[in-house]
């Protein structure tokens, strides 16, 4: 057997075997950084609300605005960095335009998860996965169970870490633009669930029915677009490795 016949092997070997390198490190930061996330809440939350992870949260209305103190506007730029982070993660560790982007997806799905698993074994929270908890706060605050996040992050990992498997095999995963409209109509269809309840979480003046303590989440929005987004990956995923290996 000569050179010619061994080197595409050895050059689809030495590819996997990269990428395979590359999503042990972007796991390890991810994991490292949801303990460095999660120890920053636990201090917010000491400072903010005396170590309460309780709703209501506190908002203070002046002459019909919201009065920020420069600390939240920090917390808000706090929040736009984490994102930036791993999508800068991503961008490293990926060989092409859709390794970097199903980095990103796999490094903020383990991020997620680790971030729920650390807080739980810092100072015992969340209760359950049934918990209502802050997820962000920008540019409205955006409030669900704990399971629903975590749903999002194992999919994203989950979705993230098959491409990137498949694609360092040398499979044609090529994404039609349809396919990303569905997903991300999907995903946006999920953030409107987590911030249905906007005006009742930050309590707006001129109705004595918003409290700041969660509403029943909306899980006729949630639901819906989670199951189809996960069972339209699924699909087309098979399909477009059906049509073959890009040799």
């Amino acid at each position: 057997m000569g050179k010619k016949d061994i080197a595409p092997n050895t050059r689809l070997e030495n590819r996997s075997q990269g990428a395979l390198q590359h999503w042990i490190w972007v796991s390890i930061f991810a994991i490292a950084f949801a303990w460095v996330e999660s120890s920053v809440v636990v201090y917010l939350r000491e400072i903010y609300f005396g170590g309460s992870f309780c709703f209501p949260i506190v908002v203070n209305w002046e002459d019909g605005k919201i009065v920020t103190d420069y600390l939240m506007w920090i917390e808000f730029g706090r929040e736009l960095a984490t994102i930036l982070m791993l999508i800068a993660v991503g961008c490293v560790a990926g060989m092409n335009a859709l390794q970097k982007f199903c980095f990103f997806m796999t490094a903020f799905g383990i991020w997620d998860i680790f971030y729920y698993i650390w807080l739980w074994i810092m100072v015992g929270w969340p209760e359950s996965i049934m918990t209502w908890d802050l997820l962000f706060f920008v540019p409205l605050p955006w409030v669900g169970p704990v399971i629903t996040p975590i749903l999002i992050a194992l999919a994203m990992a989950a979705a993230g870490s098959v491409i990137i498997y498949y694609d360092a095999k040398d499979y044609k995963v090529r994404w039609p633009w349809y396919d990303w409209v569905v997903e991300f109509g999907c995903g946006l269809i999920m953030i409107a669930a987590f911030c249905w309840d906007w005006e009742n979480i930050l309590q707006v003046p001129g109705d004595v029915s918003h409290t700041g303590i969660p509403n029943p989440f909306a899980w006729w929005l949630y639901l819906p677009a989670y199951i189809f987004s996960v069972f339209y990956f699924a699909v087309r995923l098979k399909y477009i490795l059906s049509a073959g290996r890009d040799h």
